[in-house]
């Protein structure tokens, strides 16, 4: 079964939409195929890994603890980086590894082995269908992440390194405020 999507508390960013997609995105857990779903929602949310990172994760890339966690992301060009992920992000794919258990071995398995990166595109497509998101693919989430760390005060070279960007100007894309930022800024400013 697919996730039950579940709205979450945090407030939607008006200009853009990106933070509701993603939150509503991710789903909890119905069963295993739902908590893997889930904590694959989490991991392309919560760490902007990119489609090819996400299946090339093996249970070994994953460190939680209670209190912090971290995903080693295996990038273009065999860079490798590791990126702290939130408690949300933690808890579905604890989830997940206590269904898939933490032996070595791929991350994302299914009924016939190892995800691969098509499989991992129909869950985002699943998922954002059961959300009323028709048509979310896995880079749109990488996208809002990327957003979200901008809008929080991440400055670029902080992007840069946790999305593995190889130039600064990759990053900076995410920086352009469009017209209602700008009026935003200008109403705080001179208000």
């Amino acid at each position: 079964m697919r996730p039950a999507v579940v709205a979450t508390s945090m407030t939607v960013a008006a200009r853009s939409g990106s933070r509701a997609r993603g939150q509503r995105a991710l789903g909890m857990g119905d069963g295993q195929s739902g908590d893997r779903d889930a904590a694959i929602i989490a991991v392309l949310l919560y760490a902007g890994a990119r489609e090819e990172e996400c299946v090339r994760l093996e249970v070994d890339d994953i460190a939680i603890t209670a209190r912090t966690g971290t995903v080693r992301l295996h990038g273009k060009g065999d860079q490798v980086r590791t990126v702290p992920i939130p408690p949300t992000a933690r808890a579905r794919i604890s989830a997940w590894l206590d269904i898939r258990g933490r032996q070595p071995g791929p991350l994302w398995i299914g009924q016939r082995g190892a995800l691969t990166i098509s499989g991992i595109v129909q869950v985002v497509l699943a998922v954002g269908d059961d959300a009323k998101l028709p048509g979310l693919r896995p880079h749109r989430l990488r996208h809002t992440y990327a957003t979200r760390l901008r809008e929080g005060g991440a400055d670029v070279a902080q992007v840069q390194a946790l999305l593995g960007h190889a130039s600064l100007d990759t990053s900076a894309r995410y920086f352009r405020a469009g017209t209602t930022e700008q009026a935003a800024v200008v109403n705080r400013v001179f208000d």
